[in-house]
């Protein structure tokens, strides 16, 4: 029987730290994800998050009373932070007002709540409990469309849909502490697997709304995602590709970063997570750099290294439990986490 890996787990909030320093701890570690405002706050206004991780999910609780709280993810916070990640929200006590559009949603209990975290989004609430699902967007089997046709999705709970998904991470959550490493991968295809079958029915016809920062963003970022493994894809071939100037280019990528940086570390990524993954372990280490863009080993070696802080070879050498390894290393905390999902 496999020994069970450490999880990682992150907890904050007034169930820490009473008053209103808990609740900017609260604040604090969901800021990747909303800005917080609470406001009509009294001594029994309680705000906490607990939440494990996964290999590249993020399953959790939440709880606020007390207080008027909104969420909100404008434009100026989908850009700066470009957060590829999916949320899968169940509401398990009270409910909440969400705009994932112009007109405003009840969340009522039961129902299984999706937004994607490179749109736009606002919600309300004085007393909800709910349990939250988050996964990086490019592991969801889907079409560019099918995936845009994700946001603002409600299962609604009388459904078998809703139930059947609000179960499952429900079970999740349950049991997060004590999967080990070779439960993780088939716990992550199973949960994919299920959102894509359940969220059919319920999905839009999909495309960016005027909220979007930049239509042209998720485009390039969509782009760049299928040619990771070109050597030659960079800035000049996507000015080519999309009739960009460089400047405008450049400018469009300043909130991730750069383009050139962005390029590099998504290749990073992948290759990390290619390494990690027992199923191709019949590529060599070589193999995986170069499907990856890079050209040559020693550069691949080294800004390998100086990401990860582990060599190619460690991280084939420990295969899922490297995902885990990397979390810990460093104690980061759950803003470090989200950051990184969609790059895992």
């Amino acid at each position: 029987m496999t020994e069970p890996v450490s999880v990682t787990y992150y907890e904050a909030g007034t169930h820490l730290i009473p008053g209103d320093d808990g609740l900017k701890a609260y604040a604090e570690a969901i800021d990747p994800i909303f800005d917080v405002g609470v406001t009509q706050a009294g001594e029994g206004t309680q705000g906490w998050i607990k939440t494990y991780q996964i290999g590249s999910l993020l399953v959790g609780q939440a709880f606020m009373t007390g207080g008027h709280f909104v969420y909100s993810r404008d434009q100026r916070k989908v850009a700066a932070l470009g957060l590829d990640v999916i949320l899968v929200q169940v509401i398990e006590k009270g409910g909440d007002l969400r705009f994932a559009g112009a007109e405003g949603v009840p969340g009522r209990p039961g129902d299984v709540c999706v937004v994607d975290m490179m749109r736009t989004f606002r919600s309300e609430t004085s007393d909800c409990t709910n349990l939250n699902l988050a996964l990086p967007r490019n592991l969801l089997p889907l079409s560019a469309q099918e995936l845009d046709g994700l946001h603002g999705v409600v299962l609604p709970g009388h459904t078998v849909a809703g139930q059947m998904m609000a179960q499952h991470i429900r079970l999740l959550w349950g049991l997060a502490s004590g999967l080990s490493a070779d439960e993780i991968p088939v716990v992550t295809r199973a949960t994919l697997e299920l959102l894509t079958a359940l969220s059919a029915p319920y999905r839009g016809s999909g495309g960016p709304d005027g909220h979007l920062h930049s239509v042209q963003l998720m485009r390039v970022r969509r782009h760049i995602e299928a040619r990771l493994g070109d050597s030659g894809l960079g800035p000049a071939r996507l000015c080519r590709d999309f009739g960009l100037s460089r400047a405008s280019l450049y400018r469009l990528f300043t909130p991730l970063g750069g383009v050139s940086d962005y390029i590099r570390e998504r290749r990073l990524q992948q290759a990390f997570t290619q390494l990690a993954d027992p199923a191709l372990r019949h590529k060599t280490m070589g193999q995986v750099a170069q499907d990856n863009g890079f050209t040559g080993w020693a550069v691949f070696a080294r800004a390998f290294r100086s990401r990860f802080q582990m060599t190619p070879g460690e991280v084939r050498e420990l295969g899922p439990e490297a995902v885990t390894r990397r979390v810990q290393t460093g104690a980061p905390q759950l803003p470090d986490w989200l950051r990184q999902m969609d790059r895992f």
